[in-house]
């Protein structure tokens, strides 16, 4: 597993084993690099991180308490799976959150924010980035976590990254969809735009309509999904 390796190297040095084991097995989660619905074995793990089996047990403990890991089948510990109906429920939440940290950066964005959202977009709207679907997506999500920092709320800011996650698990992107790449960047730069004018009602109405609008795309992707299945 080259990713999972990959992963290992990067997060190396973040501190003993437990924290690195949690590390790596969160990252691996939320990237979908361990599938939802994949069986998390404690001794595979171990010998995969090169630690004993107990900071791994403390890892997954910990993700487990952050409804990453679930058990299923008895006591089997497996990468939690998010249903449609869960998926629909993250994204009504994010649509009222986004909303509001929109209107609150809106009012709050200092000059160091207002900066890091300029140089984030314009790195988006170069061709290099437009056109690597991976770079650009790591972008669109580092826009929207600097959105939620200019909010200044604490809390709004965890559980947006919280669910911001949870719908990474959930496999796929909305960005492989004709022109959504292009709409990313006008959202961005439209959003940017009402911060900067401390316009807090035009910032959570573009908020939001991004988020209806990457819903309408998610509910066409999985209704073409059920239809290739079928």
């Amino acid at each position: 597993m080259a990713a999972f390796d990959q992963l290992i190297d990067r997060f190396a040095n973040v501190g003993n084993a437990a924290e690195t084991a949690y590390a790596v097995l969160r990252e691996a989660i939320v990237t979908s690099t361990l599938k939802p619905g994949t069986r998390l074995r404690a001794d595979d793990l171990a010998k995969k991180l090169g630690v004993s089996k107990t900071p791994v047990r403390e890892a997954l403990r910990k993700l487990q308490a952050e409804d990453l890991v679930t058990v299923s089948n008895g006591n089997a510990l497996t990468v939690k799976s998010i249903s449609e109906e869960q998926l629909f429920e993250i994204y009504y939440t994010r649509e009222a959150l986004e909303g509001m940290a929109a209107r609150l950066a809106a009012g709050n964005a200092g000059h160091i924010e207002l900066a890091k959202l300029r140089a984030i977009h314009d790195e988006m709207k170069t061709p290099s980035v437009s056109s690597n679907l991976k770079l650009f997506r790591q972008l669109s999500g580092e826009f929207q976590l600097a959105v939620f920092r200019a909010a200044r709320n604490d809390t709004i800011y965890r559980l947006l990254k919280h669910l911001q996650e949870q719908i990474r698990q959930f496999g796929g992107t909305t960005l492989t969809q004709r022109g959504r790449a292009k709409e990313v960047v006008t959202y961005s730069k439209a959003l940017l735009a009402a911060i900067e004018k401390r316009d807090g009602d035009a910032a959570e109405k573009i908020a939001r309509e991004n988020r209806r609008r990457t819903l309408e795309l998610r509910i066409k992707m999985l209704r073409g999904s059920a239809r290739g299945g079928s």
